[in-house]
């Protein structure tokens, strides 16, 4: 992670403030600071996160949209299809009339 989580000198000054020997608050900090940070995401790693799954669901409604214009397009094709067949059947229908 790039940021750190904690001010490890802000939490070692505390415990000394506590009682804690200077040593000991420093180690304790460290030890905190470093488990954090490779534990805790950050709101910037939430972030980047978060943006990568935008992304990919943008490009799959993007593909999805893409999908639909082709079947509007089929059904546009074949219920023009439909309507010309229509068309024949009726022009048959009404020369077996005269015939």
């Amino acid at each position: 992670m790039a940021q750190p989580v904690m001010d490890t000198l802000q939490v070692a000054d505390a415990l000394r403030r506590s009682g804690m020997e200077r040593e000991q608050a420093e180690g304790v900090a460290r030890t905190l600071g470093r488990e954090l940070s490779e534990h805790v995401a950050a709101h910037k790693d939430l972030e980047l996160g978060f943006a990568g799954i935008r992304a990919h669901v943008d490009e799959r409604f993007a593909e999805i949209k893409g999908e639909i214009k082709a079947l509007d397009t089929k059904f546009n094709v074949l219920g023009a299809g439909m309507a010309l067949a229509l068309a024949y059947l009726a022009v048959l229908a009404s020369l077996d009339r005269f015939l």
